[in-house]
This record gives structure tokens, C-alpha cells and sequence, in this order.
């Protein structure tokens, strides 16, 4: 009873280790998202200025019925595409981690799915070896929870599908059944 209640401690300690780093490095992501996200509001202030700087030149060209000089205004306007390139550069770092998180989440969502499929298999064999089964019915439905795990890649694509409502529900049910 020690035993299983030393087991049960050290795996209840190593699932809260790994919450905690999981939702410190999440943290960390996010606060780096909403750093990036600010800069490029700043970004679009500063744009919007200097629009409003450009677009006051032009008026007041056409204001006085001068000519608008192009000379004149390229100079206003090489700022803003200094700033647009910076902003598309910090759009591209967040889509980064953005694709970073999306992996995290799908690896974690293989290592719980194959945690549930070889949990579903102990069961099984429990259940063989005191003779509820038979060898044939174990291998059948054993292959069939693995079916899960080696089809993991198309139904979390299939799941992203469905919440992205690009398939009915309908539609992602049959499929689901068909995958698993």
C-alpha cells in the first residue's frame, strides 16, 4: 500500500511539475504576444502621424494652388515605409510564436491521446489475462485504440477544421468515426 502510495505522490508531483513549467513558458509567450502586439499599435500611431503629416503638406500645396512637389514629400514618406517594414517584421515574429504554440499544443494533445490509448490497452490486458477475452477480441479492439494514435495528425486537422467551422458538425463526426 506504500508502494502504491509513493507511486501515486511521485506521479501527482510530476504532473503538477509539468503544469507548472507548461504554464509558465505559456505565460512567458503570451506577455511576449502583448509586447509585440504593443509595439505594433505604436507603430501604427507613428504611421498615422505621419500620414497626417503627408496629408497636410499635400493640402497645403493644393491649398495655395502650388504644384504638390514630389521632391518635397519623399522625404515625409520614406518614414512610413521604414515603419511599415518594421511592423512586418514584428507580424512575422508573432505569427512565430504563434506556430510555436499551435505545435506545443498538438504535442501535447498526442502525448495525452497515446497516455489514454496505452491506458485502454493495460485494461485490455488486464482483462485477457483473467480471461474475459480472448487473444483474438484483444488484438481486434487493441489495434483499434491504436487506430487513434496513428491517425492522431488527420483527426487533430479534422478537430481544427471543425472549430474553424470550415465542415459541419455532421461531417466531422463521420469522419472522426471513420479515423478511429
Amino acid at each position: 500500500m506504500n508502494k502504491f502510495l509513493g507511486n501515486l505522490g511521485r506521479a501527482i508531483n510530476e504532473g503538477f511539475s509539468e503544469v507548472s513549467t507548461q504554464t509558465s513558458a505559456e505565460a512567458q509567450r503570451n506577455e511576449e504576444l502583448s509586447n509585440l502586439e504593443v509595439k505594433i499599435k505604436e507603430i501604427d500611431l507613428k504611421i498615422e502621424k505621419r500620414y497626417t503629416l503627408l496629408g497636410q503638406t499635400v493640402a497645403d500645396s493644393l491649398r495655395k494652388t502650388e504644384p504638390v512637389n514630389q521632391e518635397f514629400l519623399m522625404p515625409l514618406f520614406i518614414p512610413i515605409k521604414e515603419l511599415d517594414w518594421e511592423r512586418q517584421q514584428l507580424l512575422e515574429v508573432i505569427k512565430e510564436i504563434k506556430a510555436k504554440q499551435a505545435d506545443q499544443l498538438k504535442a501535447q494533445e498526442l502525448i495525452i491521446a497515446k497516455k489514454q490509448v496505452q491506458d485502454e490497452v493495460h485494461k485490455l490486458q488486464e482483462l485477457k489475462d483473467m480471461g474475459v477475452i480472448d487473444l483474438e477480441e484483444f488484438e481486434v479492439t487493441e489495434a483499434k485504440l491504436n487506430k487513434r494514435v496513428d491517425n492522431f495528425e488527420k483527426l487533430y486537422n479534422l478537430k481544427i477544421a471543425f472549430e474553424r467551422s470550415l465542415i459541419s458538425r455532421d461531417e466531422y463526426l463521420r469522419r472522426k468515426a471513420m479515423l478511429e
